[in-house]
């Protein structure tokens, strides 16, 4: 058996049971901790490896994933530092599946612990039997359900906050199924699975528990974009380390927690060699609740950054799923400046390191903490916010390196501007059957700062809307909070129709395609067009920075269809075949 070192927790409950709590060198609550002095860009960017399947199972392939507490060193000098993740890695493997091809999935945490690496917080909701309708039962302190995120599909397959087991088998009041049927019906993306339990969320991801989750489809090969080991994924963090290699996370809930160390593909602020060629980026912002503004600036090896020199264009060609309308370029005098990634938020980019042979890029981040759409200027701390764990500033993220090969490279993927891109129409607003003011606010509630939806706890009675299967609504998302909230919603899709202060601005051009997740500043109105579709059931939408969705930043919807409870079948299956399926694949690329 391999020897965990023991967590800070769990040395701190081991020792107050024999009476030396006093005497150990560090002390609880929510004061604010700083990494040791790491030194940047030593060592070089993993890469995380594709997961094969187990076999099959009723004509599908057939994954099962076990999740593990394990040991993985993340810097030359930092030791070892105890994580969860998928197989026993940080990130977990690559989930790769083509449209169309339905997969199975099974998550199995018996190899858990019983204790969490990170105090729970029993102010929380769903850390108690109360915060559950119709369900006495246990709520163990170490349970896991995985979502995976962006996926058209039912209820029971969805990975929902109170569809958590535990590692001994208990299971919460949502909890259907223990494989997941994944009919992957829907336009390509790069997206991510992790952790939703309710109440731990926050804590579950941020102990390691998440990976890519990639569907490809025949348009995009056609393509001819950047593909094998130039078809890089990068997933951004960011923690905060001890001095023993431990993660540090508050004792006590915090509504913003940020760490001050860059951790992307599971190791602290990497490098990657490159040959100066074209590169397909996969960029998924796994951070529990940091917004980043990217850019490349050169470096000169003497800390000096120059971000409006001869630097690469990023040529942004898909938003969170399927295709942007139109590529964006982003840099110096292009379409964009710089790219902004709020929590759970992706972008898919193609770089060209043509003609800069032996320089070297850092990817750098002026991001503001806690975000509020704006920028960090000075690159010291973002804006105050008396709740707040740590408002580092995390200026630097990971380095490319231009290799000199002493001969010609050959490239012969296509270059960025001249791709024609295959992007399907969104659902037309003026279809709209309703149009529903969303509002997201704040209160205090058990002492603890809580940020809600159209002014309701997750656990308030009701849902916020019942949408008809097949139909078109436009939600408007009305901020009248101090931060920005990034809402995704399970199940669907959506195009940006309009922002700022009336929702009648237009959207970034890098919103224009097909999109899950969407920032919503302070004072600012997000239009969104969605079209509900393929399955019936009860689903959450929700901010995704995870200390918000932990404490009450949820709500559920119901799509329903034929009559008023959305039961023309049985509820959560999908129109069409007996077997589940449609008798046509959904529209997509």
């Amino acid at each position: 058996m391999t020897d965990i070192r023991l967590s800070r927790r769990r040395l701190l409950q081991t020792s107050a049971a024999l009476g030396l709590a006093g005497s150990l060198p560090w002390g609880t609550g929510t004061a604010s901790a700083s990494s040791p002095d790491l030194k940047k860009f030593v060592q070089p960017l993993p890469i995380p490896s594709v997961r094969e399947p187990d076999g099959r199972r009723k004509g599908a392939a057939y994954y099962e994933i076990p999740l593990r507490e394990f040991e993985q060193q993340v810097h030359p000098d930092l030791p070892p530092t105890t994580f969860w993740g998928f197989d026993g890695t940080v990130p977990g493997p690559i989930i790769k599946a083509r449209r169309n091809e339905r997969i199975k999935l099974r998550f199995d945490n018996s190899e858990l612990p019983s204790d969490h690496l990170f105090e729970v917080d029993e102010r929380v909701g769903g850390t108690s039997p109360e915060d559950y309708d119709d369900y006495d039962g246990p709520v163990p302190e170490v349970r896991t359900v995985v979502h995976q995120h962006g996926l058209n599909v039912e209820w029971q397959s969805d990975g929902q906050a109170a569809a958590w087991t535990s590692p001994d088998g208990v299971t919460g009041p949502r909890f259907e199924k223990h494989v997941h049927d994944l009919p992957n019906r829907q336009s390509r993306m790069t997206a991510t699975y992790h952790d939703h339990a309710l109440g731990i969320s926050r804590l579950n991801n941020y102990a390691g528990l998440s990976g890519f989750y990639i569907i490809e489809s025949p348009r995009e090969k056609r393509l001819n974009l950047p593909s094998g080991e130039y078809d890089v994924p990068l997933l951004l963090q960011d923690k905060t380390f001890e001095a023993d290699g431990s993660l540090h996370y508050p004792d006590e809930f915090v509504a913003n927690f940020a760490g001050d160390t860059a951790f992307v593909n599971g190791a602290v602020w990497p490098y990657m060699e490159v040959e100066p060629r074209r590169y397909r980026f996969r960029l998924v912002n796994q951070s529990n609740g940091r917004t980043f503004d990217l850019a490349l600036a050169s470096d000169y090896g003497d800390g000096h950054e120059d971000h409006e020199a001869d630097v690469p264009l990023l040529y942004q060609f898909a938003p969170d799923q399927g295709f942007l309308e139109d590529i964006v370029s982003i840099g110096p005098g292009s379409d964009l400046d710089s790219l902004v990634l709020a929590p759970f938020e992706r972008a898919e980019v193609v770089v060209d390191f043509a003609g800069h042979a032996g320089e070297t890029f850092t990817v750098t981040n002026s991001a503001e903490f806690p975000f509020t759409g704006g920028r960090d200027v000075d690159g010291g701390h973002g804006g105050h916010d008396s709740d707040t764990e740590s408002d580092t500033h995390l200026g630097e993220i990971m380095q490319f390196r231009v290799t000199e090969p002493g001969y010609e490279v050959t490239d012969d993927s296509a270059h960025p501007r001249t791709l024609e891109l295959p992007t399907q129409p969104g659902p037309n607003p003026r279809a709209a059957k309703e149009t529903r003011h969303m509002t997201l606010g704040m209160r205090m509630q058990n002492g603890l700062r809580t940020h809600v939806l159209n002014g309701k706890t997750f656990d308030a009675e009701g849902v916020d809307a019942k949408p008809q299967l097949g139909t078109t609504e436009v939600w408007e998302l009305e901020n009248n909070s101090m931060h920005t909230h990034p809402i995704h919603l399970h199940l669907v899709t959506f195009r940006v129709i309009g922002r700022g202060p009336g929702g009648m601005a237009a959207p970034h051009p890098n919103e224009r395609g097909p999109k899950d997740v969407v920032r919503v500043n302070p004072g600012e109105t997000v239009r969104i067009a969605v079209q509900f579709g393929d399955f019936t059931g009860t689903y959450p939408w929700h901010c995704h920075i995870l200390e918000h969705e932990d404490q009450s930043m949820m709500r559920p919807f119901e799509v329903v269809a034929g009559n008023a409870d959305g039961r023309n079948r049985d509820e959560g299956s999908e129109v069409g075949g007996g077997d589940g399926t449609r008798g046509e694949p959904s529209t997509g690329v």
